[in-house]
């Protein structure tokens, strides 16, 4: 037996448990933003603290494929109020803003989200708690 032989199925059972792992991640994420109310945001940080041990970059990551026509991403923003996805297009932050303040959440002169206590999402309200 040649060594590549013996590593492979070790190799592909972990690789079958990261994205598992991955995909269990995902939809805990997207149920959390979902329950985010209209008017209300939550940093990609308090996203992530709600489903350890993912971190605010691993959220951005994960919501950054996202393709469900149902998930308020534009609720998510950095924890200093920034709009994170101009980064990755300017085109989606201006559209990021014009969804907020549809919804009637408050911006700083320097274009930030107000973080205020108002305008932030408490998960201990939601309906769905996450496991």
């Amino acid at each position: 037996m040649r060594y590549h032989d013996s590593v492979q199925p070790l190799l592909i059972s972990y690789l079958t448990g990261i994205v598992c792992g991955m995909q269990t991640a995902k939809r805990t994420i997207y149920t959390l933003i979902r329950q985010i109310p209209r008017g209300k945001v939550m940093s990609y940080g308090q996203v992530a603290a709600c489903c350890p041990p993912l971190t605010a970059r691993q959220v951005g990551r994960i919501m950054a494929g996202t393709l469900d026509d149902d998930l308020p991403w534009w609720r998510v923003v950095g924890s200093d109020g920034s709009l994170r996805i101009h980064k990755r297009d300017p085109m989606l932050a201006q559209l990021q803003k014009a969804y907020l303040q549809s919804e009637g959440v408050q911006f700083t002169s320097d274009g930030r989200v107000q973080m205020t206590p108002e305008q932030l999402a408490d998960p201990a309200t939601f309906e769905v708690q996450l496991e």
